[in-house]
């Protein structure tokens, strides 16, 4: 995480795209029937086209057009894309419809000859027009109809004549319409596509509003995969979701991914020349800038003009809205214009079919709450301001046309009063808001984060009991609402720091137990829940029954609990009657439920849950250790360690930004050069050290602690804690003569293991361990990639035949990185674990899915590199394999989830060679601590007990030395001491001393046994 995170959170909503919007102008509906769609069919069966396939129409349901009127698409035979597109508007709104016909005349051929027979036949009841559907090959055909206060038409490729007949005069009623049932739209070819897109989208909408980054961004992805694959010919619409996926990417810290995707929107934007598409790239970018910390430029970026055609839909709308012809509509009369079921689905008007006056005015008052969050985050003149003119504009946009917007505003305003000392007011201001958004959303991430700033406002008026609760109250959403990845550290500050002091040394029991399950919920990777279901599944092979009950129940009293919040002020109380009396009823199914899943399996509910009580922890760890967790905010470090049966919460001066700050300059020299090593930090290494471990270090060491455990957070999981230094040397740490072997790491105190959290160490030392009955296997390196155009020809193919765009098959084009030889793992390493290598042209994706024998492996081992993902091209964490005769050349995380292993342990070897210190470059990514969230989380869920993984690639030499002794060692002793013992090999001899060599490897999961080499 990244030293800003303060200003992240309320400016991440950006990605809600304009969703939800509830107002249209005035005479919204069909033949002059106000805010109704008029009774317009669903779906058409249009009978048979001149080629004599079947043909049907159906409407979409995303699309509200300029004149508010209604566009279908029509599908013929087996076409997944429209064959042709039929508009209705009402008659006042005749211009769109010249503008849909535009170049469409009467008397041309539609091959733009001179006219036979049978086109003077055509063309007496069609236009001609300029060829779209079918590009250069011939033109479009057209057909027009007009009643009932509605006028139509339709327009697609020359054999759809017949089928746009009848479908323009059915929808305008001049003929009697042959509706579809939804049961025959089900099978229509392209219907189910496009229907998953628009969910997939507006759930991607609903659960940004909802703050749910990380689920919104995998809905986006497949949007913008069905995209490519149904309307390859709509860019604007594939551009506008690109932007959503990019957008929440970089709110998941996934910078590198999130820059391709708003470069390619960048470049779609200038070659398809649409102004609002480009003003709402500069506000994403803005915010993602924001995102990264980078301020100044965020700040370029948020005071950029906009185009001028944004600025007249601005003029226009502001004119409207003094001359009354704006109007609100119900949420009920929406859902005719948006949607076709309001009860499965929240409602959209996608960007690129928004009014243009709202979307217009929604936009700039967005760039405004931007503008004024970078410039307060930077101390200079002109927040309220830039926050006065967002709020005025949100104020004038219709009511419901960005809720989530009205609500940050009001926010950051309620804040700004804080800052300047006005607790009182902050305090009602952020009762009004919560009040507001709850009535929308009772159980959501912005209603956690409202909740947070009212407990900080609570805070500074003295009001630490009613703080607490406030915050209580966040972190309980932070934990239970779906699609969370948990509290930012700088959100979950303040709070910690209330309940460290109430703590003290872990005197008062209720506080320390508050402190664990508040710190629990601080940005964990997801791998501590993958963890805990890992060891839940091995565990309860027996209650499979009783366990998917139980998760039932608890889903369904989520669902009773939120309607009745949501109706909690009816004025009916026999509603309000009914509800509760539901929900107690789904209560006790629960506790019912509960029980049955205690009986079948005791441990069950500790497996799962990801925090852990302080008595677990005390009865987890045992003698000789000591389990750490840290976390660095805004507000300080905060921590507890567990040892010698005593739970220690504890506090540090060392803020978020100082920590990154720190962690940045470390890694800048855990690198190689030409001629040598870089520097290493030492002082700063030092100083790392004093922040994370320095109130606790002592203890542990009189305690006589050699096992730590250590589960850090943000940006502390991307540096090995091996490395730091305990005690400077006489100069100082300024090491002029670059002998690192007499320096204090901490490597020479402990052995280390890395959890990802208390929960997920918990569990895995609950579970029985099941030993593998095979031995060892390593997989690559693979055969790499080719930038040779048949290569790239053969891999485009294989990508249009998984439904990703052509373009993919240059996703490792110019990757020189990845031709580069890998060093194989050399042939005497464990070699009396019954080793096999499966290397070159035989390590392919599919060859290890199809390994029956893998499952049995007690060690697996990949050579090879590892990709975080850029967003639809490689859309998730994978590793590189060779391209065999089927398959992608990717083994992905979702692929490493379905597999079945019983390892012991998985060795991710060489998993790096593109990224710096500073950032990612390229595909290949570094192991760091967000690649826990991926690769790791799959191979522990899969069945592995262990993962050892680099930080980065050392040299072939050491890495040699490294793998042969931990090997070697492993089969007597516990796989953390194995590897301490090998790296204190290196760290002992001047040659290899610098941490870069030996410092980086790092076990994640249960390390704590050896081995079993089988001959």
């Amino acid at each position: 995480m990244i030293a800003k995170q303060k200003s992240l959170t309320v400016l991440l909503a950006a990605g809600l795209a304009l969703a939800g919007c509830e107002s249209i102008s005035e005479g919204v509906g069909f033949g002059g029937v106000a805010s109704t769609s008029g009774g317009l069919p669903e779906a058409l069966d249009l009978g048979m086209s001149a080629d004599t396939e079947q043909c049907r129409a159906t409407r979409r349901i995303d699309i509200q057009l300029a004149g508010l009127g209604a566009q279908y698409d029509v599908f013929c035979g087996s076409w997944r894309r429209p064959a042709g597109v039929i508009q209705v508007y009402p008659e006042q709104s005749l211009p769109e419809l010249e503008t849909f016909l535009s170049g469409c005349v009467r008397g041309q051929g539609v091959t733009g000859q001179a006219l036979s027979q049978e086109e003077l036949q055509l063309a007496s009841s069609g236009l001609t027009c300029p060829g779209t559907s079918s590009a250069d090959l011939f033109r479009d055909i057209a057909v027009r109809d007009q009643g009932n206060g509605l006028v139509s038409a339709g327009r697609g490729l020359p054999a759809l004549l017949p089928v746009m007949r009848r479908g323009a005069a059915a929808i305008v009623g001049n003929e009697a319409p042959v509706e579809l049932s939804a049961s025959d739209v089900e099978g229509l070819p392209g219907v189910v596509a496009l229907q998953d897109q628009e969910v997939l989208r507006r759930r991607g909408h609903k659960r940004n509003a909802s703050f749910r980054f990380a689920l919104a961004a995998e809905d986006f992805a497949r949007a913008v995969s069905i995209q490519d694959g149904l309307f390859g010919g709509d860019p604007v619409r594939r551009a506008d979701i690109a932007l959503d996926l990019a957008l929440n990417l970089s709110s998941q810290g996934r910078f590198a991914e999130a820059e391709t995707l708003l470069d390619d929107a960048r470049d779609a934007s200038a070659t398809l020349g649409t102004p609002w598409l480009s003003d709402k790239l500069t506000n994403y970018r803005a915010v993602h800038l924001l995102n990264k910390g980078s301020l100044r430029e965020a700040l370029a970026m948020a005071q950029s003009p906009f185009s001028s055609q944004t600025t007249g839909a601005i003029a226009a709308f502001d004119s409207a809205q003094s001359g009354g012809k704006l109007t609100n509509i119900s949420p009920r009369a929406a859902e005719f214009v948006n949607q076709r079921r309001g009860e499965e689905v929240p409602p959209l008007y996608s960007d690129s079919a928004l009014e243009p006056g709202i979307r217009a005015t929604i936009l700039k008052a967005h760039r405004a709450y931007i503008l004024a969050s970078i410039l307060d985050l930077r101390g200079r003149e002109g927040a309220i301001d830039a926050l006065n003119e967002a709020d005025a504009r949100v104020s004038a946009a219709p009511a419901g046309s960005a809720p989530w917007l009205r609500a940050l505003i009001g926010e950051k305003r309620a804040l700004t009063a804080l800052k300047n000392r006005r607790t009182s007011a902050a305090e009602a201001q952020l009762l009004s808001i919560l009040a507001d958004w709850r009535s929308r959303e009772p159980r959501s991430l912005l209603t956690a984060q409202l909740l947070s700033s009212l407990g900080r406002a609570q805070a500074a008026s003295g009001r630490e009991d009613q703080a607490l609760a406030s915050y209580r109250e966040a972190f309980d959403l932070y934990s239970s609402v779906e699609g969370s990845f948990g509290v930012s550290p700088d959100r979950a500050g303040e709070y910690l720091d209330l309940l460290v002091r109430r703590a003290g040394d872990g005197a008062n029991a209720q506080a320390t137990l508050d402190f664990l399950n508040a710190f629990e919920d601080v940005v964990e990777p997801r791998a501590a829940a993958a963890m805990a279901q890992a060891a839940a599944r091995l565990a309860t092979d027996n209650a499979a029954t009783e366990i998917r009950e139980l998760q039932d129940a608890e889903r369904a009293l989520a669902d009773a609990q939120k309607r009745l919040q949501e109706e909690a002020g009816t004025a009916d109380p026999q509603r309000l009657a009914e509800l509760r009396e539901a929900t107690d009823v789904i209560e006790q199914t629960l506790l019912a439920a509960e029980d049955a899943a205690r009986r079948a399996q005791p441990q069950y509910m500790q497996l799962v849950n990801k925090g852990a009580s302080a008595t677990d922890l005390v009865e987890a760890v045992l003698p000789g250790e000591a389990f750490v967790a840290f976390a660095a905010t805004r507000s300080g470090g905060f921590g507890y360690a567990v040892f010698d049966g005593r739970v220690r919460p504890f506090r540090t001066d060392l803020t978020s930004g100082e920590a990154a700050k720190l962690v940045r300059r470390l890694r800048l020299t855990l690198r190689s050069r030409r001629g040598g090593t870089v520097p290493y930090a030492v002082a700063q290494a030092h100083d790392l050290f004093k922040g994370v471990f320095g109130p606790v270090h002592a203890d542990m060491k009189s305690a006589g602690v050699e096992t730590l455990i250590f589960s850090p957070r943000g940006s502390l999981g991307s540096m090995p804690p091996a490395a730091l230094v305990t005690e400077l040397p006489a100069d100082g740490g300024g090491m002029r003569n670059r002998d690192y072997s007499e320096i204090a790491f901490l490597a020479r105190d402990y052995a280390f293991i890395s959890s990802p959290s208390a929960g997920s160490f918990v569990a895995t030392r609950r579970t029985e361990r099941k030993s593998a009955p095979g031995g060892l296997t390593v997989f690559g390196p693979p055969t790499p990639p080719r930038s040779t155009d048949p290569w790239i020809n053969r891999y485009s193919q294989r990508m249009v035949e998984a439904g990703r765009p052509e373009r993919c098959g240059r996703v490792f084009a110019g990757q020189d990185n990845l031709q580069a030889p890998l060093t194989p793992l050399a042939p005497g390493v464990a070699s009396s674990f019954r080793r096999r290598t499966v290397d070159g042209s035989a390590f392919t994706d599919q060859a290890i899915l199809n390994d029956a024998s893998i499952g049995d492996q007690q060690v697996l081992v990949f050579v090879t590199h590892g990709f975080f993902g850029d967003g639809f091209c490689i859309t998730e964490p994978a590793l590189l394999t060779s391209l065999g005769s089927e398959g992608d050349a990717l083994l992905s995380a979702t692929e490493i989830l379905d597999m079945e292993i019983s390892a012991d342990l998985v060795f991710l070897a060489a998993c790096d060679t593109a990224r710096t210190g500073e950032g990612a470059q390229g595909l290949a990514a570094l192991f760091d601590g967000a690649q826990l969230d991926g690769l790791v989380r799959s191979f522990i869920y899969a069945g592995a007990r262990a993962v050892l993984a680099t930080h980065w690639v050392a040299d072939d030499k050491a890495a040699d030395a490294i793998t042969r002794q931990f090997f070697a060692e492993a089969r007597g002793a516990p796989m953390h001491e194995a590897l301490r013992n090998a790296q204190t090999s290196l760290m002992n001899t001047s040659d290899t001393a610098h941490p870069y060599f030996w410092a980086p490897y790092v076990v994640i999961g249960d390390a704590t046994h050896a081995l079993d080499a089988r001959s």
